[in-house]
C-alpha cells in the first residue's frame, strides 16, 4: 500500500475522535477554488423567448465572491444576449447579473446545493452590437425591395402586408428598437432573465456532488452535516 494512502486511511480513522473532542470542526473551500469548481461548465446556453424570433442567452462567465461579514455566496455572472429574425441578427448585447445564493448541504445526496437565490441586478454593460438603428433599416432587413416600394415606409404597415395582419405582437417587439432605449430591450426580457437564471441556481446544474476521491471532499462525505459561509470561505462543518 503506497504511503499516501496509508496516511488517507489513518486520518479517515482518527475523524471521528477527532471531530467528537472538537479537533477537527470543519474542511473549507476557498473563493479561488469555487470559481475553479465553476469554470468547466461555462459558457452555457440557453433559448429565450422572442415574438416570432428566436433568442439566446449565453453565460460566458460567473466569479463567486464572499464580501467581509458575510452569510451568502456572491456571484458576478457575464452574459451575452442574441436575438435574431428571419436567421438575422437584429441585437447583441452583453449583461452582468448579479445573484447571491445561500448554500446547504443535501446530507443523502452528497451534494452541495444553492438556496432561495437572488438575483438583485441585471445591468447592460455593452450595447454597441445593436443592430437596427431605425425604421428604414428594419425594413430593409425584413422586407423585400419590391414589397417595400408598395407601402409607405411604415414598419406596421409592411409587416401587416408580409404576415396578414397577424404580426401585432411582432410589430409591438420589434418598435422597442426603434424607440432609441436599448435599456427598454433588457428591460423587455428581464423576468426572462431572472426565472432563467434563478432556476439554473436552485436546480441540479449547478449543484455540486462531492468527488470521493478528494480526501477532504470523502471525510466530509462520511462525517459532514451543513455547510456555511463564514469568515469569507465556504466551511464544510462536521
Amino acid at each position: 500500500m503506497k504511503l499516501e494512502n496509508i496516511k488517507l486511511a489513518a486520518l479517515l480513522w482518527l475523524a471521528p475522535w477527532l471531530i467528537r473532542f472538537k479537533k477537527l470542526t470543519h474542511a473549507s473551500y476557498s473563493v479561488a477554488e469555487i470559481n475553479q469548481l465553476i469554470t468547466p461548465h461555462l459558457p452555457a446556453h440557453f433559448p429565450i423567448a422572442v415574438p416570432k424570433g428566436q433568442g439566446t442567452v449565453t453565460l460566458i462567465s460567473a466569479e463567486v465572491s464572499i464580501p467581509l461579514n458575510a452569510s451568502l455566496l456572491h456571484a458576478q455572472v457575464v452574459g451575452a444576449l442574441d436575438i435574431q429574425y428571419l436567421g438575422n441578427p437584429i441585437y447583441r448585447a452583453h449583461i452582468l447579473v448579479f445573484i447571491t445564493a445561500l448554500p446547504y448541504y443535501d446530507c443523502e445526496e452528497k451534494t452541495v446545493c444553492l438556496k432561495t437565490p437572488s438575483i438583485s441586478e441585471i445591468r447592460l454593460v455593452n450595447d454597441e452590437y445593436a443592430l437596427l438603428k431605425d425604421s428604414a433599416s428594419l425594413l430593409k432587413l425584413f422586407v423585400p425591395s419590391q414589397v417595400r416600394s408598395l407601402v409607405s415606409g411604415t414598419v406596421k404597415t409592411a409587416l401587416s402586408m408580409l404576415t396578414g395582419g397577424t404580426s401585432t405582437e411582432m410589430n409591438d417587439y420589434l418598435q422597442i428598437y426603434l424607440d432609441g432605449s436599448k435599456q427598454r430591450i433588457l428591460d423587455y426580457h428581464k423576468p426572462q432573465l431572472e426565472k432563467l437564471i434563478t432556476r439554473l441556481a436552485a436546480g441540479d446544474d449547478i449543484s455540486y456532488r462531492l468527488d470521493e476521491s478528494n480526501w477532504q471532499e470523502k471525510l466530509f462525505a462520511l462525517h459532514g452535516k451543513t455547510v456555511a459561509v463564514e469568515e469569507g470561505e465556504l466551511r464544510f462543518k462536521f
